[in-house]
């Protein structure tokens, strides 16, 4: 469904595209025929080619995106030239009619330059016509737009974002001008203020006189709804506004609307206009009426573009905090580690190596005095213990922060871990260089953890490990053979949260796959030159901030 509606656009588009074709085309093909009448023009197979060329324009112009999301414009630049065409073919045939006869002779000369002289009438007949009735308003009413083209203008400004106060300042200059207005106020809210406060006065007084007092809330009910309204409505529900005009003593028509959207007033527009001047009329209240209106989806569009910039900015601190403060708990994980590992080998793995040593001298010393064999027997219980109890410290300490991984990189670390697990583990790496120590260490560990778990929950299986990198990333899969799991229905266990957590401490990402009957793959990406955001586990499973109790089948 979702195909077919978006589809279905596309070949409207297509379908307005070649109605613009065969509209051009037929304009183009009738004045042909009119020139052709006349006998002018150029050849029968040039026109023909001309007739054609659009719509075979319009069929090729449909494969286009760009052209297709242009069709209504398209379409209506073609239904304007075909009014051109009319034009002209009304123009060659009233030509006809006025010879009485077909042209010849010299009278045949003279339909070239005809043919130009009417399109070239027609082409500019629609803007010159404009520019003189603009002008004539101009000269004779004083008004260089209409109200329809001021709210145009506003509009468009609106919509590139120009800021808020250039644009308030910018209408109420256009509105004295064109409307013929001797001041213009424009009343907004202020950051942190109740009220509305008078922001903006056209023209600036000469005087620099204390600012009225802001409108309270009970005020601004009482705008709400009031619409358009003039001096009447003022003195009976809002006196204090005329408080100036009536200190001057100066009478001047005056009207004032306010912006409302969802039931808040934003702003409010006061406009006065010299009494002796023409009076307001209903078209005049119509059109302040509806600049206030898009001036308050002006200011509320504003408003919310704000808000969501700056809960925006507070995401992205927090995203930036939350990965600092990732990175920051796994190194200090790591840190642990390597003090762990630097306390084992030099305090209990030494104790025991003593201990081992002491106890090979006391088997040595008996056997040398003849003891007997049961004791020698029992020494060498306890030495073998002794030593596999090193052997078990000197793995887990390996396990804690190997000191291969930091010497020799993340290839011969894979290759010592995958000799000490039981499965048959293979490590392939392709491309593979050294990097950071978070970095290598966040990989190490993860491929650990998933050559853990497959020990744990497929005995029998084997494991390939595989290392690649490119310029952008280094990505990481280790896949086994075993029963594999119904990842859909599984919970994530702790293993799996604390190897996301790894990867999203430096923007990489965990990725989990599995079937039952088609084994498991853990893989993962790392990126090497940029720090992507905070991420978790992506595919069919995802990691939950609350770690399950259980898990099925990896813990």
């Amino acid at each position: 469904m979702i195909r077919a509606a978006s589809a279905a656009p596309g070949r409207r588009a297509r379908r307005s595209l070649l109605l613009s074709g065969l509209v051009v085309g037929t304009g183009i093909a009738s004045v042909a025929v009119c020139v052709g009448l006349l006998r002018g023009g150029p050849p029968l197979w040039v026109s023909a080619v001309l007739a054609v060329a659009p719509v075979v324009i319009a069929v090729a112009a449909g494969f286009n995106a760009r052209a297709r999301r242009a069709s209504t414009t398209v379409l209506v630049a073609a239904a304007d030239f075909a009014g051109l065409a009319v034009a002209v073919d009304a123009g060659l045939v009233l030509t006809l009619l006025a010879l009485g006869k077909l042209p010849s002779g010299a009278q045949q000369d003279l339909v070239d330059p005809a043919l130009l002289g009417m399109l070239l009438v027609a082409t500019l007949a629609g803007p010159l016509g404009r520019r003189a009735g603009r002008a004539a308003r101009m000269s004779l009413l004083g008004t260089r737009r209409s109200p329809d083209e001021l709210l145009a203008d506003f509009a468009e400004r609106a919509g590139r974002g120009t800021p808020v106060d250039d644009l308030l300042r910018r209408l109420a200059e256009t509105m004295r001008r064109d409307w013929r207005l001797s001041s213009v106020q424009i009343w907004t809210g202020v950051p942190d203020a109740p009220g509305l406060h008078r922001g903006l006065v056209v023209p600036e007084p000469y005087e620099e006189l204390p600012p009225p007092a802001p409108l309270d809330a009970t005020e601004m009910a009482t705008l709400e709804r009031a619409g358009v309204a003039g001096p009447g409505w003022l003195r009976l529900w809002l006196p204090r506004l005329l408080a100036e005009h009536d200190a001057d003593g100066t009478t001047t028509q005056l009207r004032l609307a306010p912006a409302v959207h969802g039931g808040r007033v934003l702003a409010l527009v006061v406009v006065e206009r010299p009494v002796d001047a023409d009076q307001f009329t209903a078209a005049d209240e119509r059109a302040l009426a509806e600049v206030a209106r898009r001036l308050a989806i002006v200011l509320r569009n504003r408003a919310l573009d704000e808000a969501l910039q700056a809960t925006l900015a507070d995401l992205r601190r927090s995203n930036a905090d939350l990965q600092a403060s990732r990175g920051r708990l796994v190194r200090t994980a790591d840190a642990e580690r390597r003090r762990i590992e630097r306390d084992l080998h030099d305090g209990a793995q030494q104790h025991l190596v003593a201990l081992a040593v002491g106890l090979r001298l006391v088997r040595d010393s008996l056997s040398e005095a003849g003891d007997t064999a049961a004791n020698l027997e029992l020494l060498d219980e306890l030495d073998t213990g002794v030593r596999e109890s090193i052997e078990e410290l000197r793995n887990l300490a390996h396990g804690i922060y190997p000191p291969l991984l930091r010497d020799s990189g993340l290839g011969e670390a894979l290759r010592a871990a995958a000799r000490r697990n039981p499965l048959d583990v293979t490590v392939a790496t392709q491309h593979l260089t050294r990097h950071g120590e978070q970095l290598e260490a966040a990989v190490y560990f993860c491929c650990l953890e998933a050559l853990q778990n497959a020990a744990k929950h497929a005995p029998d299986a084997s494991v390939v490990v595989t290392l690649e990198e490119d310029d952008d990333e280094l990505r990481f899969a280790v896949v086994d053979t075993g029963p594999g799991c119904d990842v859909d229905n599984m919970a994530a266990g702790a293993g799996m949260q604390n190897m996301a957590d790894r990867l999203g401490a430096i923007g990489g990402t965990l990725e989990l796959s599995s079937a039952p009957g088609r084994g498991t793959t853990v893989g993962g990406r790392v990126p090497l030159h940029t720090v992507a955001p905070v991420t978790t586990v992506t595919g069919p499973v995802t990691v939950p901030a609350r770690v399950a109790a259980t898990a099925p089948r990896h813990g």
